[in-house]
């Protein structure tokens, strides 16, 4: 095993994770899967965050597969039933399925996924609920560590299941371009919870090798994400972050920021923020590419058209030339932007899938008044 990882506490739990963990939701197929798991744990990775919901189940499917023969380096979490807590009963049952599917003998962690108000907080900890369900499961010997949660709602919200003093972890949605969640950063280190943090690249701006601004974020021969993951391994109190690599190759060149780990500092992690806000860059209230929205009842796409929207929102600037940026982008593929906002109804189903809760109606809505339709 390569010993040049960084290790960091999961709050009060004693579990020690490794600084960068497996995010398991972008893979194009089985192998590219084993070989970034297999390559990962030889680098020192250790947590693997899944869900039954990935890629349709095929992503949890296939990290079992790849971790069989390796299961005791690997630090498992799975979730299932998003935005829903689910009764106790049903969380249990639906624990062994999976595991009974995986041909798998336990996770390590399972997670409240998607939690959002503060009456989700409280249907999980009523008698016969979620939480009861978790602990069931950790009596049985088939959850090991706990459970966590992952966050997409309010900070109500958030402290709320923090108070509770029921979870070992939390996911949270933060990096350099987008940082509206650092109070509940702060708020769950503080209490001894641990902090797991998805999409550390933003869902990918924060990874794109052409684009100038972010030049700063390189260093030899490395693309922005070096820089990027660089100022969250400077955070103590930021446990682990996931990152989604698509080949071997990515996996490697991420890996490179946990270099010169002496250089993390407090002050290292100030000075790109203050490099952020005087370039004016920022990725607050924009698309993180996890593609929920996907499914749309009209074939129209509105993760690609919200993906477009947030890179036009970070390189383009000027808000003359959106148009010109869209319809260069649909060209791409070989589609037409007119055509393509005509099939959207504007029913509302993508914004109810929307872990970000984002106004994808309204934005749609803005270009086609814009374009005059």
């Amino acid at each position: 095993m390569d010993n040049s990882m960084i290790y960091r506490r999961l709050g009060d739990s004693g579990i020690e994770v490794s600084a960068l963990s497996f995010g398991t939701m972008r893979w194009a197929n089985e192998e590219q899967c084993h070989q970034i798991i297999n390559r990962g744990l030889d680098r020192g990775m250790n947590y693997i965050d899944t869900s039954t919901g990935y890629l349709d189940g095929k992503s949890q499917q296939w990290v079992a597969d790849a971790i069989r023969d390796r299961r005791d380096e690997a630090l498992l979490s799975s979730k299932s039933f998003w935005a829903k807590a689910n009764p106790a009963d049903t969380v249990r049952r639906r624990i062994d399925e999976t595991l009974d599917k995986l041909q798998l003998d336990y996770f390590d962690l399972y997670q409240l996924w998607g939690l959002d108000t503060v009456e989700t907080v409280e249907t999980a900890l009523e008698k016969g609920g979620f939480i009861e369900g978790i602990r069931k499961a950790q009596d049985d010997g088939v959850i090991k560590l706990g459970v966590g949660f992952t966050f997409h709602g309010s900070p109500e919200a958030f402290r709320a299941a923090i108070n509770s003093g029921e979870f070992l972890c939390a996911t949270i949605s933060y990096n350099l371009g987008s940082r509206k969640e650092e109070s509940q950063i702060r708020y769950a280190a503080e209490n001894g919870v641990g902090v797991i943090i998805m999409n550390p690249l933003g869902g990918g701006p924060l990874a794109k090798h052409d684009d100038k601004k972010l030049a700063f974020l390189r260093h030899r021969g490395a693309g922005p994400s070096y820089g990027a993951l660089r100022f969250l391994l400077a955070d103590e109190q930021i446990s682990t972050s996931l990152i989604g690599c698509a080949t071997v190759e990515e996996l490697e060149e991420d890996l490179r920021a946990v270099e010169r780990s002496e250089e993390l500092t407090e002050d290292f992690r100030r000075s790109l923020i203050e490099r952020m806000e005087d370039d004016g860059i920022s990725g607050e209230g924009l698309c993180t590419g996890c593609a929920y929205c996907h499914d749309c009842p009209n074939d129209f796409d509105p993760s690609a058209f919200m993906e477009m929207m947030r890179d036009f929102s970070i390189y383009a600037g000027e808000e003359a030339h959106l148009i010109e940026w869209l319809r260069a982008r649909y060209a791409e593929e070989d589609k037409r932007l007119e055509d393509e906002l005509e099939k959207c109804i504007e029913c509302g189903q993508c914004e109810e899938q929307c872990p970000q809760h984002l106004p994808i109606v309204e934005a749609i809505r803005g270009v086609k008044d814009t374009l005059g339709r």
